[in-house]
């Protein structure tokens, strides 16, 4: 910022003191620039963004204040394209007290202001009306505050269409003189002229300055420069983030008065200057973003099925370096090729089983109660592949005083060396617990290699519930081990 303009924001701050203690609460619906970088038109300018200037430029603004424009209300539209509501608001939400559905507003009138004894005030207004079955009447709504912990404010609130073929009528005009500003560093005499508001996209709000040299140093003439300078348009100062402008020349064809609820003839100037100042702003945040190199990446393909020479897994692996963000963004892009490939190129989905091995174990047992279909005994049977090598008495030391509840839940192991192994159980966990039993003695880890399978059968003559203890009928164990059928199984006595 250079010292001209340092100057020129000292006085655009001091002259903005002095506006929002003139104008009071009469600048809150105040018409103000809506910047875009396609234009917006003049908007209701709103007290937050009244009280963040402020706040921001150092000012004191007393929002219950009068303003020169006398006490006003929201602005509303009176007829528009569809019923409405007009609303009580009580700190922003609505609890409570509204006008009926109406179809036109015939006046807004002030009745009286109450001080509160917390400090602020409220006002009493009336609306008449007339509703949707063409009666009239009226309502009343309250303004202002702080009463009792309690900000009053109204809502305008549309049943459908909210096209406005009536408007309200516009807020007296404000008439904040021009303020006469000395510097304190240089001694220069400005004159501040205050034009209006502009609110910007990101919600600052900063106001419209016309800024001179004073009569008396323009009547000495001279060559521009310290305190002689040609007038500018100046807007500032503004909340942190304001899109504010630097000075700019004024144009003397926006010395015309502008009509009640007219526009600005500044409007489309600062409208322009905002739209190449806002895509600025972000054709620079979006260089910034990309002007940072992206960290370097592995993408990588393991095939599911297939090895090399020495049993490792085929792999598809692409380095990607460090690089700017669009060549790194390019380069992951181009990476996707051979991966993809290698997608078709690798066995899938299903991988060959894994080959049988082990003796075969056989388990025997019978339920200690008869079947609930039947006099008889329930008889089930286990059957894996072990690789442990235990013979035959130690396979039934582990088996032998085991027990489980068989029922309706079929719970079976797939895909490892010892086959598929089935039980019929309870429930899938006592199911599995009878599997990891036998998984404890054919050297198995039943959790970290294959997979479980749980299902049922909606049968009422299978899955018949009983507790199951290993069957010794005949007085040996039902319990053998062995690979093949070329003669009797071996089994011990009880």
């Amino acid at each position: 910022m250079t010292a001209f303009t340092e100057k020129l924001d000292r006085a655009a701050g001091a002259a903005l003191c002095e506006a929002l203690t003139v104008g009071g609460q009469s600048l809150i619906g105040y018409g103000a620039v809506g910047l875009a970088a396609g234009g917006t038109g003049v908007v209701p300018i709103a007290a937050g963004s009244l009280a963040l200037m402020a706040a921001a430029a150092g000012c004191r603004w007393d929002p219950d204040q009068p303003g020169p424009g006398g006490t006003q209300p929201p602005a509303l539209c009176y007829e528009g394209g569809s019923l409405f509501q007009i609303r009580q608001l009580t700190n922003g939400v609505f609890i409570g007290g509204a006008t009926p559905d109406l179809r036109e507003i015939t006046d807004v009138a002030f009745r009286e202001k109450t001080d509160c004894q917390t400090g602020g005030s409220r006002e009493s207004w009336t609306i008449s009306w007339i509703n949707e079955f063409g009666q009239t009447g009226s309502t009343g709504l309250l303004l202002g505050g702080p009463c009792g912990g309690s900000v009053y404010d109204w809502e305008q609130v549309w049943a459908g269409d909210d096209t406005c073929e009536k408007p309200g009528p516009e807020p007296e005009p404000i008439d904040i003189p021009p303020y006469e500003y000395t510097d304190p560093e240089d001694g220069c005499k400005l004159t501040v002229n205050f034009k209006g508001f502009q609110v910007d996209p990101t919600g600052g709000a900063a106001p419209v300055f016309k800024i001179e040299p004073a009569p008396e140093t323009r009547a000495d003439g001279g060559i521009i420069g310290g305190c002689n300078f040609s007038p500018v348009i100046y807007t500032g100062p503004g909340p942190e983030g304001c899109q504010c402008s630097e000075p700019r020349p004024w144009n003397p064809d926006w010395d015309v008065p502008v009509p009640p609820g007219g526009t600005p003839p500044w409007v489309d100037f600062l409208n322009d200057l905002a739209g190449g100042v806002i895509s600025n702003i972000i054709t620079n945040a979006i260089s910034d973003l990309y002007a940072e190199p992206l960290p370097p990446a592995t993408y990588k393909l393991i095939a599911p099925c297939e090895v090399d020479s020495e049993g490792n897994p085929l792999e598809i692996e692409v380095q990607i370096p460090s690089l700017p963000a669009n060549d790194a963004l390019a380069t992951r892009i181009e990476a996707l090729i051979p991966i993809l490939q290698g997608q078709k190129d690798f066995k899938q989905p299903i991988c060959p089983p894994s080959k049988p091995q082990g003796e075969f174990r056989t388990i025997g047992f019978i339920s200690e109660e008869s079947s609930p279909n039947g006099k008889s005994r329930l008889i089930k049977r286990i059957r894996y592949r072990s690789v442990s090598g235990i013979g035959l008495d130690a396979l039934i030391d582990h088996w032998k005083d085991f027990q489980y509840n068989a029922g309706p839940v079929i719970v079976q192991h797939r895909g490892a060396s010892w086959g598929t192994v089935k039980c019929w159980a309870a429930s899938a966990d006592e199911g599995k617990r009878v599997i990891r039993h036998a998984a404890g003695e054919a050297a198995i880890d039943a959790d970290q290699t294959g997979r479980w399978e749980i299902s049922g059968s909606t049968s009422t003559r299978l899955g018949m519930p009983g507790t199951m203890k290993i069957n010794t009928s005949g007085g040996y164990f039902w319990i053998t081990a062995r690979d093949g059928a070329t003669e009797r199984p071996l089994v011990g006595k009880t």
